[in-house]
Parts: structure tokens; C-alpha cells; sequence
């Protein structure tokens, strides 16, 4: 088994690259079920948001995760290369890692900011629900989501109750400091829209409508906050006579055209005011050209980036004490890897020695034979196979013991996965067959295609040596 995570976010890739990985949550079981279906994959969980798209999947081994990966997320993008620099790959402890680090939001652009949490725990009920997710994925991300609590309950890290949405509300808020006097308009109904309205009436703003493409949903929400709502179709209407507009609906493309902006604006004789538009989705929401409609002032995710935390210095003195747990976490998580896998391992492996031993204990006696002109004596063939299993034993024992050694460390998973790569023992299971062909597979680790076409039993070039020399001893 092994880990690895492909994934691009806000530190890696522009928005515009990040938009195109992006995974909507109706297109996530789809999209679970053609990894799975992946050569070498057996698990998979996709985490995508609006800073981030990372896929973990559990393989059989690292290349073969990393290829399947790679392979799926090109055919997604429709390229035949992909860019190195947008992209990371994690694998092993480090994947393991890095999703501690996500989840306890080290990796966000606001430090401390507590959605991560929620949104990993969705991903990885999407992925349990459709079937994707078992006992590896499953440990690794109830250990992660765990950790996340605790981070947040223990240490500082989230403080000031931070989040996208709290960066949001203070580009707003700086340049409209009265917003209780200005009139919002709320494009979404989900959590994302939730925190914002949560802020804007925490505010003293009352002069909201909230508009989603499911009008039930904006009814709801609007009924609930004691706000307005209207149908999506009118949202130029608002927007036309709007101060500020907040936009994160999860749309597959944007809701909020720069023509038509203007055109409202001009409509509602509100051409040149200032206009504050916030867009908190990916795929984005509004139409980049907006930012060149008069008046219009538009935060995108990488612009709410660059606003100044006020709460930052505080949380980052917390951040030691956070790696500190991720990195208990990790070897945590790696013990239990281990302790699943090294016995079976260690058994394996004597198991494919043993199975060596008697094929080649078969065609000796068989070259024997041949030479002789009568067969093995049960006392030979016994001496044969105590000499062949002792050679096994003698080189199975440096390893196994260093196995059992290693299982005691912190880094014992890499031992037993190298373990289990170098032996074949998943590509090519004890018991099957392979000749010393030079057939590609055999070198990439997925198995020999070529041992198919060899008869079990037949003598091979050493065992004719046999054979040559019985002839000519009786000649």
C-alpha cells in the first residue's frame, strides 16, 4: 500500500489554473469512481475548495498512484503534459503529512482559519459514501480531522475565529467602515454565504438580498436571518443599485457578467459609485472584466490575500506547537501502517522464497533425470530442497531482521514499502511466475507479462548445463 496526493492550491497555481481542477460536489462521486477504477488504485478521496483540489488515493505502489494520477488529471484538463510548477506530488509520509498540515490549516491562505476543517470532513464523507474509502484513507483522514480539533481546542492557531470569510468582511468593512448605512446583495446560499451574513448583521447591516440559483434555498436562508431574497433572474436588478456584493455559489461558470453590470449600474444611475465585489468561488463568480466597470472595486481570491491580518502574530506563535502535533500525528499514523503490513510482509516474503526453492527444486530434478536417465531419490530431492531453503534463509534473514528493527522507528513504513517493492510482493504476488525476460512491465514493478507464455517446468539455460553434461559424461 501507499499514499499519494496530487493537488494544486493558492500557493502553487493562479486562479485560472486552479478553476480548471476544480470539482464541483455533484461531479465528486463520478469522479471517486473513475479513480478507483484506476490501475493500482484501491482508494480515493478528492478535497476541493475554493484555495485548493488535492486527490489522495491509496496504490498498490507510488508509481502506480502517481501515474494513474497524473494520467486522470490530464485527460481532466485536456493536456498531454502537465506543469510541474502548478502541481505537487506527495507520497508516503510526506502525503500523510501535508494532510495534517491542510487540515490544521498551516497550509491556508488566512493561518487559523477554522472551514478547512469542515470541508475536509465532507470530502471524506463524499468518499465513504460513494464507496471510494477504505481502512487506509479512512484512518488517515479520521486521524487528520481529529487532529484538526484538537489544534483548534489546544493551541492558538484559531484564534480570532479566522477564516476567508473574515478577510472578506474586512475588505468591505475598510472600504465602507458605515456598512449598517449600505446596501449588500449575497450571491449564494451555502456555509460560505452563511459566515458573511453572520458578519454583515453582526455589523448592523439590515439592507441585504441574498439571490441562489435555487430560489427555495435564498427564501430559506433570507427567512431565517431576517433579510430579503430574490430570484437569481433579478440579481442585476440589486446589483445595479448595490455597495457591496459577496458571490461564492459553486457555479460551473460566472454569474455576474461585466456588460451586464454595467448595464445595471447605468440603469439604477449609479455609474462611476463605488462598488465593492467580493468573489469567494472557484471557479470564479464574477467576470474579471468587471474590475474595469467605473466605480468598481473587485477582490478576487488572490487580491484578499494580500489584506493584513491583524490576528496574524498571535497565531503564528503557535504554529511550532502545531508541527510539533502534525508531526506526532504522522508517525502515529505510520506506526499503525506499519503494524498492519510488516508481519504480512515478513511472511510473504518467505513465502516467495520458499515458492523459488521448490520451482527451481522441479527443474533440477527434472535436468537431473534427464542427465542421469533415472530419477531423484526421495533422500536427494530432500537434500536439495534443506540446501535451497537455507541459501533463501540466509538471504531473507539480513532484511527481515532489519524489518523488525525498523518497526520500532518513526519512519518504519518506509522500510516495509521498499520492502514490499523490491520483493514484488504486490506487482508480482508469491506464486507468480517470471522468467528473466526484459520485458518492460517487469521494470516498472506491475508484474511480468511474459511469464504467461513460459511452461511451468520447463528447464531453463542453467539446468541445461545439466543435461550437456550428462550426455557427454555418457558418451
Amino acid at each position: 500500500m501507499s499514499l499519494v496526493v496530487v493537488g494544486a492550491s493558492y500557493k502553487s497555481a493562479p486562479i485560472e489554473a486552479r478553476e480548471r481542477i476544480a470539482f464541483s460536489a455533484g461531479e465528486i462521486p463520478g469522479a471517486l469512481s473513475e479513480i478507483t477504477a484506476l490501475k493500482g488504485v484501491s482508494e480515493a478521496v478528492i478535497l476541493s475548495t475554493c484555495n485548493r483540489t488535492e486527490i489522495y488515493v491509496d496504490a498498490k505502489t507510488d508509481r502506480m498512484g502517481l501515474e494513474s494520477l497524473e494520467a486522470f488529471v490530464k485527460a481532466r484538463l485536456g493536456v498531454t503534459e502537465l506543469d510541474r510548477g502548478s502541481f505537487y506530488l506527495e507520497r508516503s509520509m510526506d502525503a500523510a503529512r501535508h494532510l495534517f498540515r491542510v487540515v490544521c490549516s498551516l497550509e491556508s491562505m488566512v493561518l487559523g482559519e477554522a472551514q478547512i476543517l469542515g470541508q475536509t470532513k465532507r470530502a471524506f464523507e463524499a468518499a465513504v459514501a460513494s464507496g471510494a474509502c477504505g481502512d487506509v484513507l479512512s484512518r488517515l483522514f479520521k486521524g487528520a480531522i481529529s487532529l484538526g480539533k484538537r489544534v483548534r481546542t489546544e493551541t492558538a492557531i484559531g484564534s480570532d475565529s479566522v477564516s476567508l470569510s473574515t478577510t472578506a468582511f474586512r475588505a468591505a468593512s475598510q472600504r465602507f467602515p458605515d456598512l449598517e448605512n449600505r446596501k449588500i446583495v449575497v450571491l449564494g446560499a451555502g456555509e460560505m454565504a452563511r459566515l458573511a451574513l453572520g458578519y454583515l448583521l453582526d455589523a448592523g447591516a439590515r439592507d441585504i438580498t441574498v439571490a441562489t440559483r435555487t430560489t427555495e434555498h435564498a427564501r430559506d436562508l433570507a427567512e431565517e436571518m431576517g433579510i430579503g431574497h430574490c430570484a437569481f433572474s433579478e440579481r442585476y436588478a440589486h446589483l445595479g443599485s448595490a455597495d457591496v456584493v459577496f458571490s461564492m455559489t459553486s457555479a460551473p461558470r460566472c454569474v455576474v457578467e461585466s456588460d451586464r453590470l454595467a448595464q445595471a449600474r447605468a440603469a439604477a444611475k449609479r455609474e462611476g459609485d463605488p462598488l465593492v465585489v467580493i468573489d469567494e468561488s472557484v471557479p470564479r463568480d464574477v467576470d474579471p472584466a468587471c474590475s474595469d466597470v467605473p466605480g468598481v472595486l473587485l477582490y478576487d481570491l488572490e487580491r484578499l490575500s494580500s489584506i493584513v491580518d491583524e490576528g496574524l502574530s498571535r497565531r503564528m506563535a503557535a504554529v511550532g506547537e502545531v508541527e510539533r502535533m502534525v508531526q506526532e500525528a504522522g508517525e502515529e499514523f505510520f506506526s499503525w501502517m506499519q503494524e498492519r503490513s510488516v508481519t504480512p510482509t515478513i511472511k510473504e516474503m518467505h513465502e516467495k522464497g520458499d515458492i523459488a526453492v521448490q520451482k527451481e527444486l522441479k527443474r533440477l530434478c527434472k535436468a537431473l533425470a534427464s542427465a542421469r536417465g533415472e530419477s531423484v531419490s526421495a533422500d536427494e530431492a530432500a537434500m536439495f530442497e534443506a540446501f535451497g531453503s537455507a541459501i533463501a534463509n540466509k538471504i531473507l534473514h539480513g532484511p527481515i531482521i532489519r524489518l523488525r528493527k525498523e518497526a520500532k522507528t518513526g519512519e518504519s513504513f518506509y522500510y516495509t514499502s521498499s520492502a514490499r517493492y523490491l520483493f514484488g510482493l504486490d506487482s508480482m504476488p508469491p506464486g507468480t511466475a517470471c522468467g528473466h525476460c526484459k520485458d518492460p512491465s517487469c521494470f516498472r514493478g506491475e508484474g511480468c507479462s511474459m511469464h504467461e507464455r513460459r511452461r511451468d517446468g520447463e528447464p531453463d539455460e542453467r539446468y541445461r548445463m545439466v543435461e550437456n553434461i550428462g550426455k557427454r559424461t555418457g558418451e
